[in-house]
C-alpha cells in the first residue's frame, strides 16, 4: 500500500475507533452521544488536508481549510467534554451551522484555479440538480418498496400526508440544514476527491470502487456496534453487513455523481440527502432517529439486494467504466502542480 494511502486510513480510522469508547462508556450512562458520528465526519476531510500539506506546506494557508481545522479542533474538545457534562454537545450544531456558513464564504472568494484545483469548484447547477432529484426518486422508491415488503404500504402514504404542519417543519428543516455542509464534505472530500480516485489511479476501476465502499463501511464500525444499532448481537452483525453493502454500492452512485458533475458538491448533496430525507417519514422529531435501532434478517436482506440493484446499476455507466471520465484525485493534482 502507497504511504500516503496508510497516511490516510491512520488519520480517518484512530480517533474514530478511540471514540468508539466513549459512545460505549456514554451510552452505559445514559450521556447523550450525538456528537460522537458527528465529530467523526470531520476525519477524512482532515486526512487529506494533511496529505497536502505534505507535498504543499502553503495548503494550511487556504482560509477555508483554516476554519474546517479549527471546527474540528472545537469539535474535539466539545466531544471529550460531553463524557464529562452530558448534554455539553447542544452547543455543537450552533458551533458548525456557523462554520459552514463561513467556509462557504471563503470558499466562494477562492481564487478559481485554485478551487479547481482542490476539487472545490464550483457545481454545474443543472447537473448537480439532476443527480439529486435522481437520487431522491430513488431513495423514495427504496422506501417504498420496503414498506410494501413489510405488508405497510398504507402507512407509506399515510406518512406522506401528515399535517401541513409537519411538512413545513420538514422543510424548514431541510432550508436550514443545507448550509451545514461541514459533516458531509468531511466524508466526501476524503472518499470521493481522494480515495476512489486515487485508489483507481492504482488498482483501476473495479477494485477502486470495492476497496472505497469496503473502507469507508468498516469506518463506520464503532457506529455500528455501539450507536447505530440497539446493542443486541445480531443487531449489530446485520447493521455492519448493511452498512458494508449499501457503502459500496451507493459508493457507485456517489462516484458517478462526482465524475459527471465534475464536482464534489453533488457527492455532498447527496449524502446530505441520504441523512435527512429520513426526517419526513418520522413522526417525533425530538428523538435522535440514527441511534438504537433493532436490525433484523429481513430488513437487512431488503437493504442489501435494493442497494445491489438500484445503485449497482450505475456501475454499467461510462462515469464509471471510462477511466478517462474519472476525476483526478485532489493528491495527484497537489503533486503535480
Amino acid at each position: 500500500m502507497k504511504k500516503d494511502l496508510k497516511i490516510f486510513i491512520a488519520i480517518s480510522f484512530i480517533i474514530p475507533y478511540l471514540m468508539g469508547f466513549a459512545i460505549y462508556y456514554c451510552k452505559l450512562h445514559e450521556i447523550s452521544t450525538s456528537i460522537y458520528p458527528l465529530f467523526q465526519t470531520f476525519m477524512p476531510f482532515l486526512a487529506v488536508i494533511a496529505l497536502l500539506y505534505k507535498e504543499d506546506k502553503s495548503i494550511i494557508k487556504v482560509f477555508p481549510f483554516k476554519i474546517y481545522i479549527f471546527t474540528s479542533i472545537v469539535m474535539f474538545v466539545f466531544a471529550i467534554v460531553n463524557i464529562f457534562y452530558p448534554n455539553f454537545d447542544n452547543f455543537s450544531d450552533t458551533i458548525i451551522l456557523m462554520s459552514a456558513i463561513a467556509m462557504i464564504i471563503a470558499i466562494s472568494t477562492m481564487d478559481k484555479d485554485l478551487k479547481k484545483k482542490l476539487s472545490l469548484n464550483n457545481p454545474n447547477k443543472k447537473s448537480t440538480l439532476l443527480m439529486c432529484l435522481l437520487f431522491i426518486i430513488i431513495y423514495f422508491l427504496r422506501t417504498f418498496l420496503g414498506y410494501v415488503l413489510q405488508g405497510e404500504t398504507n402507512e407509506f402514504f399515510k406518512i406522506l400526508n401528515l399535517k401541513s404542519l409537519k411538512i413545513f417543519i420538514s422543510i424548514f428543516i431541510f432550508i436550514i440544514s443545507i448550509f451545514n455542509i461541514m459533516p458531509f464534505i468531511g466524508e466526501e472530500y476524503g472518499w470521493r476527491a481522494y480515495l476512489a480516485p486515487r485508489l483507481k489511479e492504482i488498482y483501476g476501476v473495479k477494485k477502486s470502487i470495492l476497496f472505497t465502499g469496503f473502507i469507508w463501511g468498516i469506518w463506520h464500525l464503532p457506529l455500528n456496534l455501539f450507536y447505530y444499532s440497539d446493542g443486541v448481537l445480531t443487531s449489530q452483525i446485520y447493521s455492519i453487513l448493511v452498512q458494508l453493502v449499501f457503502c459500496i454500492f451507493i459508493g457507485i452512485f456517489l462516484t458517478y455523481s462526482y465524475n459527471k458533475t465534475k464536482s464534489i458538491w453533488a457527492p455532498v448533496m447527496i449524502h446530505y440527502l441520504n441523512n435527512n430525507l429520513a426526517l419526513l417519514f418520522v413522526t417525533d422529531l425530538s428523538k435522535d432517529i440514527f441511534s438504537g435501532q433493532h436490525y433484523d434478517l429481513k430488513e437487512t436482506l431488503f437493504s442489501i439486494i435494493s442497494s445491489i440493484i438500484l445503485f449497482g446499476i450505475f456501475i454499467f455507466s461510462k462515469y464509471i467504466k471510462d477511466e478517462e471520465l474519472w476525476q483526478k484525485s485532489v493528491y495527484e493534482k497537489i503533486k503535480e502542480s
